[in-house]
């Protein structure tokens, strides 16, 4: 046990001295973080807002109304409807400070009553693509509802806007007689028979992680890929310096070389992963219960992921060769592991492709911790394919020691 302990100090007093790429290793997951987090939350979250200007040139109870429908309920909250001249409104949509501008003719009240055709022009800022977009339906929708209204109660509509001053008593009374047996005889084609129904509730929908704190377990094991594959390329420090050659030399000493050196690469992956880890907690107001699990979590993936990135360093006659193949294979992980895009918005056959690589499996994990109701829940089987997948590599980078690379 001294042994391993030695071989991990004298590793992580080499790797300190080199302070440089730890900040490299910190910065990447901070960088990507701070801005996925930006574009997630929407900067101060406010929503967007659009100016539709009009022009109501026929001042009629129709034309106010029509105009008024474009700010009622939630839509005032979307749209600002002004009403503007038809020289100011124009200039005003030519230099894009509207998103709108609509303009309802002179006698558009008696087109509507008498069926009349009339033309309503709309003109929508080109710079603008989705409160145009809202726009433009709106006012279809609003047309169509006006065509139906005008189909079925015409007539009422007419003595009432024929109606000089305040409409009396008898008047209203009438009219609300007419509509009233009009819904009568439709309803029977409109509403369905009551039916006895049976609800059943659906099953309850799996917690899923806000969109922002999606990106986190794939920006740490991002953070796990560089830096494991820096140290896995010490070996060939090591070789150089003699250190492997003389260990083949020391009867039981190889196995705790190895062992010292996973030691020295988890202390390295577990400040990494925590302090990454850490930050989004208290970022995203994560429970705390679950932190400690997770960093065990992340610190022996990270021992595991060193382990085979060191058998693929050490599968090659020259470092150049297993520096470019291993580079060449992380942006590839990366992609399918869910670091530049979470798992859960991935298509369902590339997610389930990248829950089959290594930092896919353990982020999956990592993602499912973080909603649990309590610590501790990643399950077993997960546990033991992770601890069996980082013994299985340690014991290749042994066995790889021993067949020739040690004696290069």
């Amino acid at each position: 046990m001294q042994f391993i302990l030695s071989s991990a100090r004298k590793d992580l007093t080499r790797w300190w001295q080199d302070k440089t790429v730890f900040l490299i290793w910190l910065g990447i997951p901070f960088l990507m973080g701070g801005m996925i987090t930006t574009l997630m939350d929407g900067g101060d979250g406010a929503k967007p807002r659009g100016v539709l200007l009009i022009v109501d040139q026929d001042d009629s109870l129709l034309s106010g109304l029509m105009a008024g429908a474009y700010s009622s309920g939630e839509l005032g909250d979307l749209i600002t409807v002004e009403k503007t001249s038809l020289e100011a409104g124009t200039q005003r949509i030519n230099a894009g400070e509207a998103s709108g501008l609509l303009v309802i003719p002179k006698g558009f009240s008696n087109a509507f009553i008498n069926e009349v055709p009339i033309t309503l022009t709309l003109k929508t800022n080109p710079a603008q693509t989705i409160l145009p977009g809202i726009i433009r339906d709106i006012t279809e929708i609003l047309l169509d509802v006006g065509f139906y209204a005008q189909q079925m109660f015409g007539p009422e509509i007419k003595q009432i806007n024929d109606a000089s001053g305040e409409p009396d008593s008898a008047l209203v009374a009438a009219i609300a007689v007419n509509i009233q047996n009009r819904i009568e005889a439709i309803a029977p084609h409109l509403l369905p028979p009551a039916i006895d129904l049976e609800i059943v509730a659906p099953p309850p929908a799996e917690p899923r992680l806000p969109l922002a704190l999606m990106f986190l377990p794939g920006i740490v094991m991002m953070a796990i890929l560089f830096c494991t594959n820096s140290l896995a390329a010490d070996f060939w420090v090591e070789r150089r310096n003699g250190t492997l050659r003389r260990m083949l030399f020391a009867p039981g000493k190889l196995g705790q070389f190895i062992a010292g050196k996973a030691l020295a690469a988890g202390v390295v992956v577990s400040a990494i992963a925590g302090i990454t880890l850490l930050a989004g907690f208290v970022y995203h107001d994560v429970d705390w219960v679950k932190f400690a699990p997770s960093l065990i979590w992340v610190a022996i993936s990270g021992v595991g992921i060193f382990a085979w990135f060191s058998v693929l360093q050490m599968a090659f006659a020259t470092r150049t060769a297993a520096n470019t193949l291993t580079s060449i294979l992380l942006f590839p992980l990366l992609m399918a592991g869910g670091s530049f895009f979470p798992m859960a918005v991935m298509p369902d056959w590339i997610a389930a492709i990248g829950r089959l690589s290594p930092n896919g499996f353990v982020a999956d994990r990592l993602s499912n911790a973080l909603v649990a109701t309590g610590a501790w829940s990643i399950d077993m089987n997960s546990w033991l394919i992770l601890i069996s997948m980082t013994f299985l590599g340690l014991a290749f980078c042994t066995w790889r020691l021993r067949s020739g690379f040690a004696r290069a």
